[in-house]
């Protein structure tokens, strides 16, 4: 019998024999975002401080060769401001400023800062609250503007990418990184056996995540054909300008002084 033809375990009880993709993620589903109280921003922070070590150390080395003196840095999306004030203190002689729209993200952002000023840490970062579509910045502010896994949180990215590519400077770079909601189904499996009790949590995002080829339409649409889409695993990294965004589970420099 074909994979296809219905097989039955009873009389009446017809049963479809299973093919296709596992997880349902064919369509994207908003989300906005979830995170409603102090209290559940820090809970997601001490999540992250270890759930998410190798997709920040990849972030931080995908954007550490655009830091340097003077640099003006931008994260949108900052949440706890923990990627930001790790990629401070490795660049003391940047200017890091981290945005969120969520209040309870930003009163744990200053609580990190707080802690991390404490331990002299000398980074140079800052957070403040912002409306992405309408950022408070003129053209050309900042020579790195990032986002690290908020998009699946934005509500109108059609909005907030042009205002991106609007406050970067000519020679800059946008560098986005999110999930890729078309990811191997065998990479989301893995993650979802370490996920625990946020495997919910990650399967909302991942549903509210795009895929790779929804952004590239996106992107197109809104005349920012030159700016590059990439699939790395589970992830999905956006740049304006082209790079070579790969790596590999257990590279050296994943794991190596991890908290550097």
């Amino acid at each position: 019998m074909s994979s296809s033809e219905t097989t039955t375990t009873g009389p009446t009880t017809p049963r479809r024999a299973r093919r296709g993709r596992i997880f349902d993620l064919a369509e994207r589903v908003p989300q906005g975002d979830p995170f409603e109280d102090t209290d559940e921003c820090r809970a997601y922070d001490r999540s992250v401080r270890t759930s998410m070590i190798i997709p920040m150390q990849h972030m931080m080395k995908l954007i550490g060769p655009d830091c340097g003196p003077e640099k003006d840095v931008l994260e949108i999306g900052c949440a706890s401001g923990l990627l930001s004030l790790r990629l401070a203190a490795q660049h003391p002689d940047s200017v890091f400023t981290g945005l969120d729209t969520n209040d309870a993200f930003l009163e744990v952002a200053r609580e990190n800062t707080i802690f991390a000023n404490l331990v002299s840490y000398g980074g140079d970062f800052s957070c403040d609250w912002a409306r992405y579509t309408r950022l408070p910045y003129e053209d050309d502010s900042f020579d790195v503007v990032f986002s690290f896994c908020a998009i699946n949180r934005w509500d109108k990215p059609e909005r907030i990418l042009p205002e991106l590519a609007r406050i970067c400077r000519p020679g800059g770079n946008v560098l986005l990184y999110d999930l890729a909601r078309d990811a191997d189904e065998g990479m989301v499996s893995f993650v979802l056996q370490y996920a625990g009790g946020d495997s919910n949590a990650f399967m909302r995002s991942l549903r509210a995540s795009y895929s790779s080829d929804e952004m590239r339409a996106l992107l197109d649409e809104l005349g920012l054909n030159h700016w590059s889409v990439s699939k790395e695993g589970i992830n999905l990294v956006i740049s304006s300008r082209d790079r070579d965004t790969g790596y590999s589970v257990g590279e050296p420099g994943i794991y190596d002084r991890i908290f550097d």
